[in-house]
């Protein structure tokens, strides 16, 4: 018996969509019929190389069940659904973007979980403390000074012991022949991208040394998944001055 569809929205105020986002990506987050060709999974996995499996299931194997999540931007393809049913019913799923076209797009699909969605601009800090934080393929997509905002409020969102899943592009290796065709590519139409292949995402987090950070890479090295663990602070024991008595 299939389960009952509860999604619930969050209502929150627009945020005013970044200068950027409506020059370089407009004309693709504003177009609704566009959005729906590519939310295609079919589609995902041709413009992964048909990685795409193997960077949702991978995403998945780091999430807890009936953990509370928030994931940075609305994504295309099958990876909301997935991280949806590994958190379960008790868990919070908190989903936010600067798109309102994308909130809505993700928000009416069939997706059988309780889900918050939230406008917010992710280079502006946030209140609340999460589990976990994904950041699905969305940094290649953002200036330098943004990008660091976002990294760097993704890693203050998170509790001691909790972790942040970046997954972005990566520098391919050098046999990979697909890199000269994703370099112009990139040049022509996602400005940003290629300062990915140039600056780890860790060099960015203003706190590195308060993480313990692993990365994975696919494809040839042309995607990464870097995960960052907020370390638990060793408590030292209060030194006890020795008695007079």
């Amino acid at each position: 018996m299939p389960a009952t569809k509860y999604n619930i929205v969050k209502s929150s105020k627009a945020v005013k969509t970044p200068a950027y986002v409506k020059e370089i990506y407009g004309k693709i987050y504003e177009n609704e019929k566009l959005c729906r060709f590519l939310d295609d999974d079919r589609i995902v996995s041709v413009m992964t190389w048909g990685l795409q499996n193997r960077l949702v299931d991978d995403v998945v194997k780091e999430i807890s069940t009936n953990s509370k999540v928030l994931q940075i931007g609305c994504t295309f393809g099958k990876q909301i659904g997935a991280v949806a049913e590994k958190i379960g019913a008790y868990g919070k799923y908190v989903i936010e973007d600067v798109c309102p076209q994308q909130i809505n797009r993700c928000r009416s699909k069939e997706i059988y979980q309780k889900i918050s969605f939230q406008s917010h601009d992710a280079s502006r800090p946030r209140s609340e403390k999460y589990d976990t934080v994904i950041c699905y393929m969305l940094l290649h997509e953002l200036p330098p000074v943004t990008k660091a905002k976002v990294i760097n409020n993704a890693l203050d969102s998170v509790d001691e012991g909790g972790k942040v899943i970046f997954v972005d592009y990566h520098k391919p290796s050098k046999w990979n022949l697909l890199r000269y065709i994703i370099q112009p590519f990139n040049r022509l139409y996602q400005p940003f991208a290629e300062s990915m292949w140039k600056y780890g995402i860790e060099d960015y987090a203003k706190d590195k040394e308060c993480f313990v950070w692993r990365k994975k890479t696919y494809g040839g090295r042309m995607y990464q998944k870097l995960v960052a663990v907020r370390q638990i602070p060793a408590y030292e024991k209060p030194v006890v001055k020795p008695s007079f008595y």
